[in-house]
């Protein structure tokens, strides 16, 4: 297994959020990488370490402290020890004592060295790295000296990128590492729990993409609910989540005679008629479609199943919809299905107990993502499975499941893997029960949970994505 750098951003993030600050795991880092230059190279050696502005700047400057020790260590920051740009990395930087040198001194610093830890950029580089970056790291490799580099070789992946003889590279290998680019690759523990992997949390935002600065109306998500068509207000709350969550555009699809009670909820939503063939193909225009929110029981599907013929987008099944997954997978073979099943409702679909093993079984059997909801959802796409906690017991009053429904159509359209998706809108839906709750206690409504959606998102997209 190798992780890319989305899976390390999540899995630090999720790690802030359940045991505290990451300057325990930079601590351990540094400490690592220290180790491995001593055990490879010995001890009494003119070292140098070259850090960048961020966390992998931040690992570099514990590794100087803890090499200084036993070794005549210099560090050459390529902004000094008050440019760097994390919490944790300015810390790292303040608790090292030793001698820091300006980037313009980097060459004499390279010359005058035995060897050299690069700690100038971590995996989560775009493009080609610009100066001075890359003016150390042709001058790094140009002299011959023995290289480790800090849990990625600085530019991996770009034309110019640092040629390490050994990289220390922190849980497990990052994607694209090799042989041939990484050095002998010595894997380090730095004491990240297991559960800052298993568990999903506000890390999982790490999958989301932002809108751009360029765009325009629909291009940031189009979700279309098949829904309503006995019980309107599962439809409303379905709607309003998938409006929350930063859909575009949201479209009930619903019997003609609810149109006008579902079009008075809100303007941001459009009302179409379900039982109009036209209306019903434009379906296919959406990003998402979600099927089964306050449908009803023995529901005739077949012009719904037609219309979506072929779709290769996401596909919510929930409540009755989940009744027609077989169907609905040999129409659109190439759909990301995610199925939101209560416990019971598993049952039904699946004739088995609504257990972790049953669950893995049967979304692999039925090619698709099954978010398992209860006091701990459990998310599997077969392959890989998850688990959310949080929650409360007033979360099991009437609509949570649609509004569950409603967030994992909009994620899905920002999140392209399905079982990434469904991890996120789990944990979204969760820690909106749990916001509403500290503000009211048991005696808040599923509108509560609608509006603390957004602060769920700013809260969490601001500490996973923004730098």
């Amino acid at each position: 297994m190798s992780l890319s750098f989305l899976d390390v951003k999540r899995a630090d993030r999720n790690y802030q959020f359940l045991y505290g600050d990451l300057y325990g795991l930079m601590a351990n880092a540094g400490a690592r990488v220290a180790e491995t230059v001593e055990k490879e190279y010995g001890r009494n050696r003119k070292i140098l370490v070259a850090c960048g502005t961020g966390n992998n700047g931040g690992d570099g400057f514990v590794a100087a402290k803890v090499l200084s020790a036993s070794n005549k260590v210099t560090v050459c920051a390529i902004s000094g020890k008050d440019g760097m740009k994390t919490q944790e990395s300015l810390k790292a930087a303040a608790d090292y004592r030793g001698k820091v040198l300006p980037v313009s001194e980097a060459n004499n610093a390279i010359s005058g060295a035995e060897i050299i830890v690069d700690a100038l950029l971590g995996s989560g580089i775009v493009g080609e790295p610009r100066e001075p970056y890359s003016g150390m790291i042709r001058a790094i490799n140009l002299s011959g000296k023995p290289v480790v580099a800090v849990d990625v070789p600085s530019g991996l992946g770009a034309k110019t990128h640092i040629r390490p003889h050994v990289t220390v590279t922190f849980t497990d290998a990052k994607e694209g590492m090799s042989r041939a680019n990484s050095g002998k690759i010595v894997k380090a523990d730095i004491g990240i729990p297991e559960k800052a992997l298993t568990h999903n949390g506000p890390g999982d935002f790490a999958y989301y993409r932002l809108p751009g600065r360029e765009s325009h109306k629909g291009m940031n998500g189009s979700v279309a609910l098949v829904a309503g068509w006995t019980f309107y207000g599962s439809a409303i709350i379905a709607a309003l989540g998938a409006i929350r969550s930063g859909s575009d555009l949201v479209r009930i699809y619903s019997r003609h005679e609810n149109r006008e009670i579902l079009s008075s909820y809100s303007p941001g939503i459009i009302v179409r008629d379900a039982e109009n063939d036209e209306a019903l193909y434009e379906l296919q225009k959406s990003d998402t479609i979600l099927i089964g929110s306050g449908i009803g029981k023995n529901q005739a599907f077949g012009n719904v199943i037609k219309a979506i013929k072929g779709f290769k987008g996401a596909i919510v099944l929930d409540a009755e919809g989940l009744d027609h997954v077989a169907e609905i997978r040999k129409s659109c073979p190439d759909a990301g299905l995610i199925l939101t099943p209560h416990k019971g409702e598993f049952q039904r679909i699946s004739g088995k107990e609504p257990t972790e093993k049953n669950a893995v079984e049967y979304a692999k059997k039925a090619r698709c993502t099954v978010l398992l909801k209860g006091v701990v959802d459990i998310v599997t796409d077969g392959k890989r499975t998850r688990y959310t906690e949080g929650g409360n017991p007033r979360m099991t009053m009437g609509g949570t499941g649609d509004l569950l429904a409603g967030i994992a159509g909009a994620v899905s359209t920002r999140v392209d893997d399905p079982f990434n998706a469904a991890c996120l809108s789990s944990f979204i839906n969760k820690r909106s029960g749990d916001i509403a709750f500290g503000e009211k206690a048991y005696w808040y409504t599923i509108e509560d949970m609608i509006q603390t959606i957004p602060e769920v998102m700013k809260m969490s997209i601001g500490t996973a994505i923004v730098s």
